[in-house]
């Protein structure tokens, strides 16, 4: 009994503790608006109803169209952030239960816009949409965010990243 309770044990840790490979985004644009973005990103987003804030990165390898990215939220109540899939559904696309995925980016010269994956909102129990408009310069992009539920603005907030590793 006592070996077969180890056993359960040591399998349900390791499930826990298993990370998901992130999924790519294909990022939509032109060649020369997509090399803008090469390299390593990241920053902090803050601002929205109660107060939200985190963070933010993503990577996109020269000569790419895909990238790799998330957003980490934080709740200042502590309240956790789950994303509106079920969780072993979202389990398979992000390496975190706070992570969110990023769901769509397009850049068109130096403006870049994108979608997060829906999440239920903590402040209102609800599911909310989250997008994304921003302006690359060199190497820090700054832009704002909406959350929407059912087409109403939820919160708003701004963000803005810098990049960290080599295009």
């Amino acid at each position: 009994m006592r070996h077969t309770l180890i056993a359960a044990l040591a399998v349900a840790l390791t499930a826990a503790c298993h990370t998901a490979p992130q999924a790519p985004v294909r990022l939509q644009g032109d060649p020369a608006s997509m090399a803008r973005l090469a390299g390593s990103w990241s920053g902090q987003y803050w601002g929205g109803a109660g107060g939200r804030g985190g963070s933010l990165s993503f990577t996109l390898k020269s000569g790419s169209d895909s990238l790799y990215g998330d957003v980490t939220m934080i709740d200042p109540r502590g309240e956790p952030i789950r994303a509106a899939d079920p969780s072993g559904v979202h389990a398979m696309h992000v390496a975190s239960p706070q992570q969110l995925r990023i769901d769509f980016v397009a850049i068109r010269a130096d403006s870049i816009r994108g979608v997060l994956e829906p999440y239920i909102a903590p402040d209102c129990q609800c599911a909310v949409s989250t997008t994304f408009v921003g302006q690359v310069s060199g190497d820090q992009i700054k832009g704002t965010f909406a959350t929407r539920n059912a087409g109403r603005v939820q919160a708003e907030g701004t963000w803005e990243m810098k990049r960290t590793g080599a295009r």
